[in-house]
């Protein structure tokens, strides 16, 4: 299997008049890497007007490519139409749901549990697996219930677990996992992958990779980790062919990709963003959910759109996958893309 890569390139940015409805409405007809492009500079641009409306806003999302950007009054409204994008009148702030969110980080040991925020229905949600003990699950159903129409409580079947089994991708003697991006950190070359894979320390192979030794790893808390890379830098790129120019912050509604080493690629949309997930092992913060399918050795493969990278892929459910994002990896360790 050869590993996730990536390589520095600059896009260039289309102007805020080809952010209107006309012009998404025809993403459906774009091919991947142009719907990424759409998608792309709906984000910048609405992130840009969410960000000047400051109190006001509810924060951002994407429906079907089209940014929507949430505000709780009037004036708001008017300002985001008269800048040519879709707003929607919400209830509650982006910073109280945050507030909110942060509020429910201080509820601790609570396995088979995670809560994040989703801007489309403007709201924290929680979700409690069957796995959790039922005292787990009253626990953090009692804190949901503080916040009253804020948060929204999802009961779901089957458990949270770290992806990593025994096989052959990146490997050492105890797991097999997949290689996320290729970084560099003072000139020299780096892989970067999950953290949970990385504790397992050892040596790991696989594709051109040989005598890969672990120099960081952080899990719970965060999920990086940061292997050595003896055979050189080789090509920047998604195995897929697909180059990654640059790292970026997930919005809810985003079309996005991934690529593992047991269920190979594959797409999905971005659910929530900045969520705590309580894996067996520990908390893992400012994870982002999304739809698309991975399983067990698909840990650390990349999340990405287009030639963005995203993040690297922690593990989930039969219906969520979480992943890490590549922001925080990148600064944490003082990395740049391949």
């Amino acid at each position: 299997m050869t590993p996730r890569k990536t390589a520095l390139k600059t896009f260039a940015v289309l102007s805020a008049a080809a952010l209107t409805a006309g012009v998404c409405s025809s993403a459906a007809t774009a091919s991947p890497l142009a719907f990424a492009e759409l998608q792309a500079n709906a984000i910048s641009g609405a992130t840009q007007v969410a960000n000047a409306l400051g109190a006001a806003s509810g924060g951002i999302y994407l429906e079907h490519g089209t940014a929507v950007v949430n505000v709780v009054d009037d004036a708001a409204m008017r300002q985001v139409q008269a800048a040519g994008f879709t707003a929607k009148k919400v209830k509650h702030t982006f910073a109280a749901l945050t507030g909110v969110k942060n509020q429910l980080d201080a509820v601790k040991n609570v396995p088979q549990t995670a809560w994040g925020i989703d801007t489309r229905t403007n709201q924290v949600v929680v979700k409690v697996y069957d796995a959790a003990s039922k005292v787990t699950a009253d626990k953090v159903s009692a804190a949901a219930a503080k916040y009253g129409d804020a948060v929204r409580v999802e009961h779901r079947t089957g458990k949270l677990e770290l992806y990593i089994k025994d096989g052959d991708a990146i490997q050492n003697s105890q797991g097999r996992c997949s290689l996320g991006f290729n970084v560099t950190r003072g000139g020299s070359p780096f892989l970067l992958t999950a953290g949970h894979c990385t504790n397992l320390g050892g040596t790991w192979s696989g594709g051109d990779v040989s005598g890969a030794q672990v120099v960081e790893s952080d899990c719970p808390g965060a999920d990086s980790g940061l292997l050595t890379r003896p055979n050189g830098t080789g090509p920047g790129e998604i195995n897929t062919g697909q180059k990654i120019t640059s790292a970026a912050t997930p919005t809810v509604g985003e079309q996005m990709q991934k690529q593992g080493s047991t269920t190979g690629g594959g797409s999905g949309e971005v659910t929530s963003v900045d969520e705590s997930v309580n894996f067996d092992v520990g908390v893992l913060n400012h994870e982002f959910g999304t739809t698309a399918h991975t399983d067990h050795g698909d840990s650390g493969g990349p999340a990405y759109d287009g030639s963005k990278g995203l993040g690297t892929l922690s593990g989930g459910d039969t219906q969520t996958s979480y992943f890490y994002p590549l922001t925080l990896e990148l600064q944490a360790y003082g990395l740049q893309l391949a």
